[in-house]
């Protein structure tokens, strides 16, 4: 059975948050889908309780160049790095909200969530991928042979023709922190960078002779804030939106005004989803 079917508390009742990989977008525009409920029956991983804490910290980087005249130096601004928030949520198989089928529903959230950091990728046969050396990177002697002998080939990937095109991973919307449309809160655009899951004993028996199930299960992952990331660009042209979309970005009355309630700043971009 594919893991597709929603795992998600009645949208009436959901108060903790949601984690949402966004639908592809020309098939919900040609479809003429409302998008809320298009988003409802997404691929999603909800939230049972938010966590002890939640700590947002943001950089700037700024090029000094200073000497005995300017001990403070002359400050270049050079770039402020995106947004992290990392989140954390723990399961356990008797929790019926959220594990309608026990423990396999922790298994099923679990590979979920680790789905949403590899590529997608478009071909109904999963055919394989080839790699090939990339003769013109490999290193030439003039480099230092012993270099040349000792380094790693450079690869390159040959799909077949039967292969289909590959995105990069999904486009989430992570609903976390919600007010009001205009107001300040945390439901945004972005990726997820990496993910973790621990999976805890004791370790159950169930029907059909299945084995060393997990009781609960330590989930969490690192979400990046990227107002109208897309994740089609650079593979595939869309008869609905543009191959490379408007690149909103969130500047500092955006931030001020609605902390990081920026998920209204485009409201498609073009995304490539799991359905």
């Amino acid at each position: 059975m594919a893991n597709n079917q929603v795992i998600t508390r009645d949208v009436q009742t959901r108060l903790c948050g949601r984690l949402i990989a966004l639908p592809t977008t020309s098939t919900m525009l040609q479809s003429g889908a409302d998008e809320t409920e298009a988003v409802r029956r997404a691929i999603s991983i909800d939230f049972p309780a938010m966590p002890d804490s939640l700590e947002l910290i943001r950089s700037t980087d700024y090029a000094v160049i200073s000497n005995v005249a300017l001990p403070d130096g002359v400050h270049q601004y050079k770039a402020t790095r995106p947004l992290e928030i990392p989140f954390s949520f723990k399961l356990h198989y008797n929790d019926q909200q959220f594990c309608p089928r026990g423990a396999l529903s922790l298994l099923q959230i679990a590979a979920r969530l680790h789905s949403f950091v590899l590529p997608v990728s478009d071909s109904q046969t999963r055919t394989f991928v080839t790699p090939a050396i990339d003769q013109t990177k490999a290193g030439t002697p003039d480099e230092g042979q012993l270099e040349h002998d000792a380094g790693s080939p450079v690869f390159n990937v040959q799909r077949g023709a039967t292969s289909g095109n590959l995105y990069p991973p999904v486009t989430c919307w992570l609903h976390l922190m919600w007010v009001a449309e205009q107001e300040p809160g945390i439901s945004c655009v972005g990726y997820v960078k990496e993910v973790a899951v621990k999976l805890n004993g004791p370790w159950l028996r169930g029907p059909n002779n299945s084995f060393n199930l997990p009781t609960s299960a330590d989930l969490s992952f690192t979400f990046v804030h990227r107002p109208s990331h897309g994740n089609s660009y650079g593979f595939s042209k869309s008869s609905v939106v543009s191959e490379v979309p408007a690149q909103a970005q969130a500047f500092a009355h955006d931030v001020k005004d609605g902390f990081y309630n920026t998920r209204a700043l485009v409201k498609y971009a073009n995304y490539r989803g799991l359905e």
